[in-house]
């Protein structure tokens, strides 16, 4: 009888929910490759149909975050479930959504965030067998926004800062992120049919939680946008509209700080501020764990004060302030993004300062090409090092204000004609004769933490001579997977020169060959196999990872030694040679179907693999979301690819309908325009 209760309790709440939603006026448009497009008039009836959408292709992944923010990821993920329950609840994310809702968010939003919700518990409704775990259904707008706040708090480094309180090593906290994007612009300056083009390109792994959904949002608000977004967002975080495009790459100056605090000798749960005592908040949140024996509760403590979370160790207690903490308004910021129609709009949207992150890249059909290092960063106290500890008793150290997006390194249509980033310092983003000067801004932001890296160098390489390059070429440099001749790769590498041959028989043959490299990840090269599981050994042995790559690491020749052997044992015993082809190594994987892939970690067209039992070496992370765009005066045409396919449903025709584009470096046109959706569309229906 409860059970009968609570379910029409649930559909009760949901017919109120989307009452104001017609379904019947919402079209989604599949075209042949199963990519949604969705078609209405309102806004907010797009955003349901998009919801939809999301789920009939990835019901799981997106009610996966919505558990996560709820707190709840223990009770199916069990302790690593956990961890992320105690996150939530320690860094107040719904806390923070309630504080600032009504401030952030506009009315017109709330429409459309609501739709959004409506969509998602309409499906829900009707699938009630796909639902993971009781409890989660029906959501509502501030899950939606607690979401983003979840994810973004997560990016800025604060999980990382945290872990080094947790080990009581504090002062050892960098922000370093362990993968990374790519993002190129070229105006008529330097293209050779005086068209602006634009490349967006995000490293993120190819399956999973973190994948990039692709999906097109088309009302007749003004709202008409391709791209690509992750489970729980209602909208395209890069893509393009009609009229221009952005892309999107990481970025990691400091944005999160760790305040050693004073604690009163009296009572453990005060702490000194300019002199006085205050209390801490101090709550023990419950944890639910699902165990081998059954479910069981936990409570765990956590603190808060002036600056914001805190945690307790034997050797003190720490506090963390962080830029995600003061607003909400990234998702709005990032649909505003999409309705955007010129610079002007697109850079007075910018100055919303709801993305708390991420370099923007722009270009657009006027031939202009912008730059953007994007970041909420405080301003901080000068007299103070910010990447250590800094006392928490004094207001010297507590901020509550941002740089301008102004003030923040930028470069607007540069004479050169192009723009890119890498990840890599915002002090190099074109032509070395045009690029910013690092002593023009503040120091306490730790824009170091951004590095020159390999595919920094790459691109250089490339341009260096270009004087006019055609879209194809443009192409051809996203797709290059050649490392530069210097960058950590190459210093890596370097001292396997200095091997002799004759001092280690067993392994002359695989010694000469690495010799060959030509630092190539292209599926016919013969010595790229042998040099990834040479690297994969050491860097596994050194305990490096992404940020080694780019400075590179060093190692006892003993090491070095070890890891060829390593290599040619590997490739001996599941190839029966050393003398294979990449491809037949490195291989895109989905179910039974295996298809070779070029690229190589930290490169342009990067591929960052996985030995598998079976001796090859599986895709992993790196191009995640591939697309094009040409803004020409004969009209703008644009064009994508993913690793695998629209639908992660194992039984759709779209589950990896892309790989052989994708393998072989090619795409699939985008349309934008309704009409021609409509006329090659495979299927047209609404969402019910």
């Amino acid at each position: 009888m409860r059970t009968r209760f609570l379910l029409l309790s649930f559909c009760l709440f949901c017919s109120v929910c989307f009452s104001q939603i017609n379904p019947d006026k919402i079209t989604i448009a599949r075209d042949t490759f199963g990519v949604p497009h969705i078609f209405a008039a309102t806004d907010a009836e797009v955003a349901y149909g998009l919801a939809w959408a999301h789920c009939e292709d990835d019901f799981e992944h997106m009610q996966l975050i919505l558990i996560a923010t709820k707190a709840r990821l223990g009770e199916i993920n069990g302790k690593d479930g956990a961890a992320t329950d105690y996150f939530v609840q320690f860094t107040k994310v719904h806390g923070i959504v309630e504080r600032y809702f009504e401030r952030d968010v506009t009315a017109n939003f709330k429409i459309t965030l609501q739709a959004y919700v409506d969509g998602l518990n309409a499906y829900a409704a009707a699938h009630p067998k796909e639902i993971k775990l009781k409890g989660i259904f029906p959501i509502t707008s501030k899950d939606i926004l607690a979401g983003y706040q979840l994810i973004l708090t997560s990016m800025i480094g604060v999980p990382r800062a945290l872990e080094c309180i947790i080990k009581e090593q504090p002062d050892d906290y960098i922000f370093n992120a362990n993968a990374g994007s790519n993002e190129i612009a070229m105006s008529s300056a330097i293209t050779a049919d005086s068209s602006a083009y634009l490349v967006i390109n995000p490293h993120v792994p190819l399956e999973g939680q973190a994948s990039w959904y692709e999906a097109h949002v088309c009302s007749e608000q003004g709202w008409n946008v391709y791209g690509a977004l992750v489970p729980g967002m209602i909208s395209p975080a890069m893509g393009c509209n009609t009229k221009l495009g952005w892309a999107i790459t990481f970025n990691w100056p400091d944005y999160v700080d760790i305040y050693e605090m004073e604690i009163n000798p009296k009572n453990k749960n005060q702490y000194k501020f300019d002199g006085d005592w205050y209390d801490f908040e101090v709550r023990n949140i419950p944890l639910k764990v699902k165990t081998k024996l059954g479910s069981i509760t936990i409570k765990k403590e956590a603190l808060w004060c002036l600056y914001g979370p805190a945690y307790r160790t034997k050797k003190g207690v720490y506090a963390l302030r962080y830029n995600t903490m003061f607003n909400v308004k990234a998702a709005e910021h990032w649909f505003n993004l999409g309705k955007t129609t010129d610079f002007v709009s697109f850079n007075n949207v910018m100055q919303m300062q709801g993305i708390p992150l991420f370099n923007f890249m722009y270009a657009d059909e006027t031939d202009c090409i912008s730059y953007h290092f994007n970041a909420l960063l405080p301003r901080r106290n000068p007299e103070y090092n910010w990447q250590k500890v800094v006392p928490g008793n004094t207001s010297k150290t507590y901020w509550d204000k941002f740089y301008a997006p102004g003030d923040l390194p930028h470069k607007h249509r540069p004479a050169c004609g192009y723009l890119y980033n890498t990840n890599n310092t915002p002090f190099r983003c074109t032509a070395p004769s045009e690029n910013l000067r690092e002593a023009n801004y503040n120091k306490e932001s730790a824009f170091n933490w951004n590095r020159t890296n390999n595919r920094d160098l790459r691109i250089n390489e490339l341009m260096q001579g270009k004087t006019k390059i055609t879209f194809e070429e443009f192409k051809k440099i996203k797709y290059d997977c050649t490392y530069p001749k210097d960058g950590g790769v190459y210093k890596t590498f370097k001292p396997i020169y200095d091997l002799k041959e004759q001092d280690y028989p067993d392994i002359a043959d695989a010694i000469a060959k690495l010799k060959k490299w030509d630092f190539s990840g292209s599926i016919d090269n013969k010595e790229a196999a042998m040099a990834v599981l040479t690297f994969n050994y050491l860097y596994t042995k050194k305990n490096a990872g992404y940020n080694e790559l780019e400075t590179g690491i060093t190692y006892e020749t003993s090491l070095l030694v070890e890891a060829i052997r390593h290599a040619k044992k590997q490739l001996i015993k599941y190839h029966k040679t050393i003398d294979v082809p990449f491809g037949e190594v490195q291989k895109l994987i989905r179910k039974d179907k295996k298809l070779p892939v070029p690229g190589l970690p930290e490169c342009l067209m990067t591929i960052a693999s996985e030995e598998t039992k079976d001796g090859h070496l599986q895709a992993k992370n790196g191009d995640s979301f591939i697309m094009f765009a040409k803004f020409s005066k004969k009209g703008n045409t644009y064009e994508s690819v993913v690793p695998f396919g629209a639908s992660r449903r194992s039984s759709s025709p779209h589950l990896m309908d892309q790989m052989e584009l994708y393998t072989k470096q090619q795409t699939k046109p985008v349309l934008l325009e309704k009409s021609k959706v409509l006329q090659s569309a495979a299927r047209i229906y609404h969402p019910k």
